[in-house]
Parts: structure tokens; C-alpha cells; sequence
């Protein structure tokens, strides 16, 4: 009787906490889906001229600058308590029966974790991680597509001409930053595959030492990325003849840096 108790009670814990997980499944899937949402709608102008500006108006305290605070808002926060609950779920799980677990799962998941790709510049590929990878870069190309075409938009002969510039002058100036812009959803997610003692790779079931190629894939997009941008902007400085204006600011610059230095250790040996 007393075992007949002992594992009735285990399995009415067990249930229960299957259900809070549930629970927090959905809560953070929705967080995350909330998250996505976001990033997709940064570049459009139902973004900038609309959501964006009634965040900041709701924003606007004492402790931060709407800008800021909406910054934190949409891009910081989201991730953060995503963190944060998934240490709780994560916590929950280890309470679960590993035998329970294994066979609760569904092998249509399991199907996904299969390599699809072998051989190539990529590695061993596998379809969760190949159909993440094709989403992320839709992601860069809508990002790149939607706000060239919003800069693209403003720019005309009478624009161009006011800034002293030619059309095509403004359209390379305008794809540079748009470049720039991209580069940084890459820099954003570039330090998550390698974060140790994260909570958020487990929930993809994934680990630190794993997740490295996606760390290296991240890096190499990051670093096409701004390598174009700054191909872009050399370009453009050199036809809109401010190249040797830049040169002459960053001499200046290291001038100045070099006798605060100077100055330092003067200060250091007295």
C-alpha cells in the first residue's frame, strides 16, 4: 500500500509539473513569438511612424529616455525574461522521470534532428537547423529589401541635388547604411551559440559546445556584411570627394588620443 501511495503521488507530481511546463511552454513561445514580430516589423514605416512612436510616448520617465526605453522594450527585455522562465522550466524538468521524457516524445520531432546536409562549406546540417538558418536569412533580406526601398523611396533629383549629390550618390549612400543596419540583427544574435550556462539553448535543446557553428555562421554573415558596408561608404566618400576629409579626421582623431596617452603617463610617472 505504502508504494501503491508513493507512486501515485510521484505520478500526480509528476502531471502537474508537465502541466506547468505546458504552460510555460506557451508563454514563452508566445514571448518569442512576439519577439520575431517585431524584429519583422522593425524596417517597415507602420513600425517608425506609428508603433514605434506610441511605445516611446508610454516610455517617456524620469529613469530613461523614450528612446531607450523602447530599445529595451522591444529588443532586450523579451530575451531576458525568455531567460529567466526557461530556468524555471528547465528546473521543473529535471524533477520529470528521463524515462517519462524520452517516451512522451514525439518521433515526427525526432525525424527533424535527422542530417540533411553532409558535405559542404556548412557541415553536418540537419533540418531544424537548415530550416532556421533559410529563416534568418529571410529575415536579413527582408530587413535589406524593405528599408532600401523606404530610403530608395525619399530619394530624387531635387533631394539629391540639395545635398550636393548625384541620384545613384544617394542610393549608394543610402544601401551602405542599409548594409550597416543588417549587419546588426547578426551582431545582435552573434553571442547567443556560445554563451555558457545559458538557459536559453537548452530550451532548443542545444548546448554551448554545439552551438559553435552557428556562432561561426553568424560571424562570417556578420563580417560579408559590414565588409560590403564599408566597400559602399569608401566608394561613396571617394566619388562625393570626402575621402580625403575622413583621412584628415581620423589623423586628427589619433592625434588627439595620442596626447591624452602622452599626458597619462606624464601623469603617471609624477
Amino acid at each position: 500500500m505504502d508504494a501503491n501511495h508513493v507512486v501515485k503521488k510521484c505520478s500526480s507530481s509528476n502531471e502537474k509539473i508537465s502541466t506547468v511546463q505546458a504552460a510555460l511552454r506557451l508563454l514563452l513561445v508566445a514571448v518569442f513569438l512576439g519577439s520575431l514580430l517585431m524584429w519583422i516589423m522593425a524596417p517597415t514605416n507602420t513600425f517608425k511612424q506609428s508603433w514605434l512612436p506610441s511605445i516611446q510616448a508610454k516610455l517617456n520617465s524620469t529613469y530613461l529616455e523614450p528612446k531607450q526605453g523602447a530599445r529595451l522594450l522591444i529588443y532586450t527585455l523579451p530575451i531576458l525574461f525568455v531567460a529567466a522562465m526557461g530556468c524555471f522550466y528547465l528546473h521543473m524538468g529535471k524533477k520529470l522521470n528521463n524515462d517519462k521524457m524520452a517516451s512522451c516524445r514525439n518521433p515526427r520531432f525526432a525525424s527533424w534532428k535527422k542530417p540533411v546536409l553532409i558535405k559542404g562549406p556548412l557541415g553536418i546540417v540537419s533540418r531544424v537547423e537548415l530550416a532556421f538558418l533559410i529563416m534568418f536569412i529571410a529575415l536579413l533580406s527582408w530587413t535589406f529589401a524593405t528599408c532600401i526601398s523606404n530610403y530608395f523611396a525619399k530619394i530624387n533629383p531635387n533631394s539629391a541635388a540639395e545635398q550636393g549629390e548625384k541620384v545613384w550618390q544617394s542610393k549608394l549612400d543610402s544601401a551602405a547604411l542599409t548594409l550597416g543596419l543588417v549587419g546588426n540583427i547578426c551582431l545582435a544574435f552573434l553571442f547567443f551559440p556560445v554563451t555558457r550556462g545559458s538557459s536559453l539553448l537548452p530550451l532548443f535543446g542545444l548546448t554551448s559546445e554545439n552551438s559553435i557553428k552557428y556562432h561561426i555562421w553568424l560571424g562570417n554573415i556578420t563580417m560579408t556584411l559590414f565588409t560590403a558596408h564599408g566597400i559602399c561608404f569608401f566608394i561613396y566618400w571617394a566619388v562625393t570627394n570626402e575621402l580625403s576629409q575622413i583621412f584628415t579626421s581620423f589623423m586628427v582623431c589619433l592625434e588627439i588620443l595620442r596626447e591624452r596617452r602622452a599626458e597619462g603617463m606624464r601623469l603617471k610617472e609624477m
